[in-house]
């Protein structure tokens, strides 16, 4: 049985087993919140998932994700940089997902804002990146019929 998860575990694991991504977001990448102290980190969000059946089962699953680079104003980050490489890591990208077949990765939407900060609005924080569509399949293993598998006996 596939896990849905997988797709976004899949996601996060590709993210932070990049060592220029993570030289820019040195906090790390961290699905909808970063922990508390975190300054220079990614966010990975699931924004929409879908499942397309197919002969009355799942065929493939169809997830967007928000993917940003989160960056707090005084650390010195580079918010640009770091969702260049989100972009060269995802954009066409392959994915290794537990159970599933990547069909298609790539970016529908960039995203780009600054927020004040929660605590002290004398801050800032700068998002860049994007929503990514990552389609996957479930591998199918083809079965023959009973009656095939019987030897015709009908």
């Amino acid at each position: 049985m596939v896990d849905s998860s997988a797709i976004g575990n899949a996601l996060v694991a590709k993210l932070g087993g990049d060592a220029t991504l993570l030289a820019l977001c040195p906090n790390g990448i961290y699905f909808d919140e970063a922990p508390p102290g975190a300054t220079r980190f990614v966010i990975v969000s699931l924004v929409f998932a879908q499942d397309e059946g197919v002969f009355g089962g799942r065929a493939f699953e169809d997830h967007l994700y928000l993917v940003e680079a989160r960056m707090l104003s005084t650390s010195g980050g580079d918010s640009k940089a770091a969702a260049a490489r989100i972009d060269a890591l995802l954009e066409g990208g392959v994915l290794t997902i537990d159970g599933y077949d990547l069909m298609t990765m790539h970016r529908d939407e960039f995203a780009r804002g600054t927020e004040v900060d929660a605590i002290d609005p004398s801050l800032r924080w700068t998002r860049r990146g994007g929503r990514y569509q990552v389609q996957a399949s479930i591998p199918v293993i083809p079965t023959a019929p009973s009656w095939i598998q019987s030897g015709f006996s009908q």
